[in-house]
This record gives structure tokens, C-alpha cells and sequence, in this order.
């Protein structure tokens, strides 16, 4: 850590997913702690900027995880709370962690009463089935797009059991108050990394999805503001 001394350092390293090869940096780049951290170490954070390091995140069971390209999860990561939800799907029985899964159920139920159906699409995906899924796309397209239309492996939401895509997307404006947020909408693409997908929902629990929702951002937003939950090993 180049010679920083500890008093000085320390401030920065209380961050999380702070990088201690990154110690100088923070210090000479006069920002505050966490700014320092987030600009220094995870421009990619917002995927229009370049940026030639990948992460592992090492709590993949966080709810505020920020997973997409460039910040992946381990292979072999299986939530331990999954579980059936118990509402209807297209062609699989929709799995997600106890959490999302009885959230969801909520949601579809107060839908019932106002007259919208909705039905699970796509949900938990393991890393195997989300490899399968991209070789497919792979198969079909250049590997640029297909990495925007499909997660690369270890990549995808759907591997941490928090996002659901959906039949119907009239649940849209309420889903916050469940605690799911949109998670690609139109015009983010560049940010996100990800096309618009209308039907994909994301878990990130009721505190966060209503600051989200309120102040018309993105989960990439709420990182950048407030930082990350957990920690992350460079790769």
C-alpha cells in the first residue's frame, strides 16, 4: 500500500469493497472516503465507462448485490433459502429466496384483487442453466451482443434468486412497494449494461426499492450513492 500511513489509510480501508492496492489512489485523489473507493477502484459500477477489472462480490446472499458484468458471483453459488413461489408460471415452477419469493406472493395477490394477472416467465436460474442460456445467444450472435442480451455466467441476477421476469408488466408502479424495482428501464441501457427488459424484476427489499422508485434511479444509482453492502475481491 505504498507507504501510506495507517492513520491516513484507515478512513478509506472502513469502507467496504475498499482495495488495499488502491490505498495511494484514495489518499491523492482528495475525495471523500467513499467517493475515492467507488470512483478509484469500480468505474464500472456504470458500464459505459471502460474498465478492465472484474470483481467477485464475497456475500452473494447481500439483497443490495450489484451483479452484472464485471461483478459476478462464484459458480458455484446456490442460495440456501430458495424455495417454490406460489403463484402461476409460463413453463417452470418460478423459484426464488424465501424473501423475494413471499413478497412476490403478496404482490400477486393485492394484483388479483385489482383485476391483474401475473405469471413467472423466467426466475432462479442456476450457473449451469444460465451457461446454457448464453451459449445458445453465443451461438447466434457476436459475442458483444450477445453479452446484451443474455448475463454472461456468474453475471446474471436470476443465479441469486432476487429477480423474476414476469408475464405482465402492469405490476410496475407498485412494485416498489414490495420491495422489486425494474431493473433495466429504456434509456439505461448504456449504465447498465443490459437492453431494456420490461418483464425483469428485481428484489432489493422495501427500504431501497422505495428510495429507487422515488428518486427515478437505478440500482446503479443507489451503488454510487450510498456505496456497496459487502465486500468484493478482485479477480
Amino acid at each position: 500500500s505504498a507507504n501510506v500511513p495507517y492513520k491516513k489509510a484507515k478512513k478509506y480501508l472502513a469502507v467496504k469493497g475498499a482495495q488495499i492496492q488502491d490505498i495511494k489512489k484514495y489518499v491523492d485523489s482528495g475525495l471523500s472516503p467513499l467517493k475515492a473507493v467507488l470512483q478509484v477502484s469500480y468505474p464500472g459500477i456504470d458500464s459505459s465507462k471502460k474498465d478492465s477489472r472484474s470483481y467477485t462480490i464475497e456475500n452473494p446472499e447481500d439483497t443490495l448485490i450489484l451483479i452484472k458484468n464485471g461483478f459476478s458471483v462464484p459458480s458455484d453459488y446456490v442460495p440456501k433459502d430458495l424455495r417454490d413461489v406460489n403463484i402461476p408460471y409460463e413453463t417452470e415452477v418460478g423459484q426464488l429466496r424465501d424473501e423475494a419469493a413471499t413478497a412476490l406472493e403478496k404482490m400477486y395477490k393485492d394484483g388479483l384483487k385489482q383485476g391483474y394477472s401475473i405469471a413467472i416467465k423466467s426466475s432462479y436460474r442456476s450457473y449451469d442453466t444460465q451457461l446454457a442460456v448464453y451459449n445458445e445467444y453465443f451461438a447466434m450472435y457476436d459475442a458483444a451482443y450477445a453479452a446484451s442480451l443474455v448475463s454472461i455466467p456468474g453475471s446474471s441476477e436470476h443465479q441469486c434468486g432476487l429477480s423474476v421476469d414476469l408475464t405482465s408488466q402492469s405490476v410496475e408502479q407498485n412494485a416498489y412497494k414490495y420491495g422489486f424495482i425494474l431493473r433495466f428501464p429504456e434509456n439505461t441501457g448504456d449504465r447498465t449494461g443490459a437492453t431494456n427488459e420490461p418483464w425483469h424484476f428485481r428484489y432489493v427489499g422495501k427500504e431501497a426499492a422505495k428510495e429507487i422508485h422515488d428518486k427515478g434511479w437505478i440500482l446503479e444509482d443507489y451503488i454510487e450513492h450510498h456505496g456497496f453492502t459487502y465486500n468484493l475481491r478482485l479477480n
